[in-house]
């Protein structure tokens, strides 16, 4: 009767059988095969050590531990997953409303304007060819100088002129018509943006405004626009509501 060496039947030592817990059948698979080998075809006449079979026992029950731990951290990995994912879900849905709503409210009160003068910020200048079209001017804080630059439909810059000293507050200037070169401007209607320096030469907020009276509004795709003097103008750059139209 051939015998087999416990030793070349020996099982994987824990860390062996550690590294290979990947695949959790595999690892059980082969140490119980590994033991059931050494028991059948031990020497009768040396019997496996119980104290190594005892040991052998401990590094199965540690591959078991192993094994369950990583599928518990596992399942626990899924579950924040999604949790995670279900509250990216709820405040998109929440995002989702609150646009809705804001729109709505948007509407609402841009519908309620109509009829209504306002001021709008950023001016258009409607020039006629003659006499001098007005341009509101609002000044967060007063200023040393104020530049205002005026383009034509096609974004070219043809007329630019500076203010002396101005205080805080609305301002109405005026643009007579005249280009840099000294030339009259064509009739149309011409874009004015304006800028201020501060008494120590920062930056003051200086706003071009628009005043006139909503005709009508439309819902466009980047959003909602009020038409004062046949302009859109973005609801957002509503500044204020003229009380009794004046």
């Amino acid at each position: 009767m051939s015998t087999i060496s416990t030793n070349a039947l020996a099982g994987p030592s824990p860390a062996a059988l550690a590294g290979g817990a990947g695949s959790s059948a595999l690892g059980r698979d082969e140490f119980l095969q590994l033991l059931v080998a050494q028991l059948r075809n031990q020497d009768p006449t040396s019997p496996q050590n119980g104290h190594e079979f005892a040991a052998q026992l401990a590094q199965f029950s540690q591959v078991e531990q192993l094994t369950n731990i990583s599928a518990s951290m596992a399942g626990q990995a899924r579950q924040v997953a999604a949790l995670a994912g279900a509250i990216d879900g709820l405040r998109a849905g929440q995002a989702g409303m609150t646009s809705q709503l804001t729109g709505r409210i948007d509407l609402q009160s841009a519908t309620a304007l109509i009829g209504q003068t306002v001021e709008m910020a950023g001016a258009t200048v409607a020039w006629a060819g003659t006499g001098e079209a007005p341009i509101p001017v609002r000044l967060d804080g007063a200023a040393r100088e104020v530049e205002v630059t005026i383009r034509d439909a096609d974004g070219a810059l043809v007329r630019t002129m500076r203010t002396g000293a101005l205080s805080e507050g609305d301002h109405e200037l005026s643009w007579d018509g005249a280009l840099d070169d000294g030339s009259a401007a064509p009739e149309g209607a011409y874009t004015v943006s304006v800028s201020a320096l501060g008494p120590e030469g920062e930056p003051v907020r200086a706003t071009a405004v628009t005043r006139g009276t909503v005709d009508r509004l439309t819902v466009e795709r980047d959003g909602l626009f009020l038409w004062v003097g046949g302009r859109p103008i973005p609801f957002q750059s509503l500044l204020s509501v003229v009380p009794g139209g004046a």
